[in-house]
């Protein structure tokens, strides 16, 4: 009898080691101490880096730009248009990628002068150029959003001063001109688009409608 006695309260022992067992298999806060893990969003996004390369395909992009400059101590603005150009890439094995854009359009400048002495009659005049251009960008694709571009432009320049006080008839400009810049380009949703650009013309900052 003693021995059978034995025997059931063994048995009876291992059913309830395997009962504990199979309800912490079942019970995933079990095995944690009774907390539960925690949540996770699935409509967060991870934090990305807009300047990250991600290897993406170089968008063909076109549309219009406008900008305010500010020319070496003047004021100005400007305006283009981009096309996409059917050029051969240059960048085909790396994990960036580029496009070929022309440009064409048209700048606005303005400059004040004050030579003004004490006790000595001013010499003030102002000077403006209208800047019709035509150009070619290499725009290089970090990612689908932000690009770089160095740029070259040809144009025709018009330039007239106002309130001339010289001697001598009002001199006028015009001519031929050759222009470089680089800059850079930040797409938005809606194919709102940032720009920014420094050049021989000075500092451009504008937006874009490029898609």
């Amino acid at each position: 009898m003693k021995a059978i006695r034995a025997v059931a309260i063994t048995l009876l022992l291992l059913a309830g080691l395997a009962s504990s067992s199979l309800a912490a298999d079942l019970d995933p806060n079990a095995a944690s101490g009774g907390s539960s893990p925690p949540a996770v969003s699935a409509g967060t996004p991870a934090p990305s880096n807009p300047f990250a390369v991600t290897g993406a395909p170089a968008p063909e992009i076109k549309g219009p730009s406008v900008w305010g400059i500010l020319p070496w101590g003047g004021v100005g603005v400007g305006a283009r248009v981009m096309w996409p150009l059917g050029l051969p890439q240059l960048l085909t094995n790396a994990r960036v990628h580029d496009r070929w854009a022309l440009e064409a359009g048209a700048d606005l400048l303005h400059w004040s002068y004050n030579f003004g002495n004490p006790g000595i009659a001013g010499f003030n005049y102002s000077w403006t150029e209208f800047l019709p251009v035509v150009g070619i960008m290499w725009n290089v694709w970090l990612n689908e959003q932000f690009a770089f571009y160095p740029k070259a432009e040809i144009g025709y320049a018009f330039g007239w001063f106002s309130d001339w006080q010289g001697g001598g008839p009002q001199p006028t400009y015009g001519g031929l001109f050759a222009d470089g810049a680089v800059g850079a380009l930040y797409k938005l949703s809606g194919g709102l688009t940032l720009r920014a650009e420094a050049g021989y013309s000075g500092l451009k900052l504008g937006a874009g409608w490029l898609f």
